[in-house]
């Protein structure tokens, strides 16, 4: 009988040590290298519907690129620039309760170890883009651009094309591509030539020719 009662004793014990250890997980604290890379995503927040250019990033503990999108940041501010990659030292923290519509993690930024012009020289590629019959909204965000509305400055939406390469199914929000005639309900496959420039910063898409043209419902 006290055996029958030390065995249920243990596991008594086990399953509250075990709910304790199960209560701290997601709760711990770990300090990384957070890397953010030199060009910005394309996306949005779960709370609107204007895609945005969200900042891409990694750190020392994943090194997988993904969007700084609904991941709570505290710490350091700094003028973000695109052609850069800045590096930080950062406390990563797993959020118990984190707040609603936000991922568990959070990362708190305490240093800045290093910012690196690291796209230096203008250059090209052709690819093929494969763009949805629908526009998407978009507003720039590095820089913001402003427009006058009401006698005040607010940011710019665009009405922008929603495409991604044949090769990738990563989309993105381009507000122009120079020479190409978009029709609302049809879906094109373009061939174009994508010029990235490096000082100041900037991307612009010129077409070069039409592969397909598919009406859509």
């Amino acid at each position: 009988m006290k055996k029958l009662d030390f065995f249920f004793g243990f596991l008594v014990l086990s399953v509250l040590l075990s709910a304790c250890l199960k209560d701290d997980e997601g709760d711990k604290e770990k300090l990384v290298e957070l890397t953010i890379y030199a060009e910005t995503g394309y996306g949005g927040s779960v709370l609107s519907d204007i895609w945005t250019e969200p900042l891409v990033f990694s750190d020392s503990d994943d090194t997988n690129k993904r969007l700084l999108v609904d991941i709570i940041t505290e710490g350091i501010d700094f003028d973000y620039e695109r052609g850069y990659e800045y590096v930080f030292k950062a406390k990563k923290v797993w959020m118990k309760e984190p707040p609603q519509d936000v991922s568990s993690v959070k990362y708190v930024l305490e240093e800045l170890i290093s910012r690196e012009k690291v796209i230096t020289v203008d250059r090209e590629e052709e690819m093929e883009l494969l763009i949805s019959a629908e526009t998407v909204q978009f507003t720039p965000r590095y820089p913001v651009e402003y427009e006058e509305i009401d006698g005040g400055q607010v940011p710019k939406i665009y009405d922008a094309l929603r495409a991604r390469n044949v090769d990738s199914s990563s989309w993105m929000a381009i507000p122009e591509i120079e020479g190409f005639e978009f029709e609302p309900g049809y879906e094109y496959v373009v061939k174009v030539r994508k010029h990235t420039q490096a000082e100041p910063y900037a991307i612009h898409y010129q077409f070069l020719e039409l592969v397909a043209k598919t009406e859509k419902s």
